[in-house]
């Protein structure tokens, strides 16, 4: 298994990239601006400095080949050679779909800030309204790009379709990704707690690829069900 510890390692890398993206989006003050506008805060206004949204694409466009190796090469690990390649399919997919929603929500709110240190206040508000609203469509089929696969590693490994033991689904992304989202719930409205929200998705995959960094689980030879 030593030989996967590089494509494991590579999935960290892209995770961590678009992790730190999505700090510098979420670390702000979480005060609501509109009940329309889900992840533009209050604090995206006058102090927010845009070089962070350079950061935050340059992060992800980085993150993507990193992340794609190590969620393609999962696809190993599952048993049926046609699940296999359904399983290879939609993992390519899975950070096409995560640096779509990370464009779309960097965009949204790039749009906003630049409005509102501009003296538009107002305005900004509205066109980050309708934009986000002209990006809805896509941000629906970057969710079912991102979540599918997900899903589908959970359902695999659950059914013992994987090399990997059953308990192994108590460090699959989506699990870590819920729990994490749930803190904002337990925690004061702050930086940290809306901070750790936007993070709680690159979270799932980094303590998922770590996980896979310490088991010994072995591709399973091919064989046809």
């Amino acid at each position: 298994m030593k030989k996967y510890q590089k494509y494991w390692l590579c999935g960290i890398i892209g995770a961590v990239c678009f992790g730190i993206g999505d700090w510098l989006l979420g670390y702000v003050d979480p005060g609501i601006v509109s009940e329309s506008l889900s992840v533009i805060k209050s604090g995206h206004g006058e102090g927010y400095d845009l070089i962070k949204i350079t950061i935050t694409l340059l992060l992800g466009a980085i993150g993507v080949p990193f992340l794609m190796l190590g969620s393609v090469k999962m696809a190993d690990l599952v048993s049926d050679d046609r699940k296999k390649k359904a399983f290879r399919f939609w993992m390519a997919l899975l950070p096409v779909g995560w640096l779509i929603i990370h464009f779309t929500v960097s965009f949204s709110i790039c749009v906003y800030a630049w409005g509102v240190q501009h003296g538009m206040g107002e305005m900004a508000e509205q066109l980050a309204a309708d934009i986000q609203h002209m990006l809805r469509p896509a941000q629906v089929v970057s969710y079912l790009f991102a979540g599918i696969p997900l899903v589908l590693l959970i359902v695999y490994v659950l059914r013992g379709k994987t090399s990997l033991k059953t308990r192994s689904q108590l460090f699959t992304p989506v699990l870590w990704m819920a729990l994490l989202a749930g803190v904002k719930f337990f925690l004061p409205a702050t930086p940290l707690s809306n901070g750790i929200d936007t993070f709680c998705m690159n979270a799932g995959l980094i303590i998922w690829f770590g996980y896979l960094l310490t088991v010994k689980a072995e591709p399973i030879p091919r064989r046809q069900k």
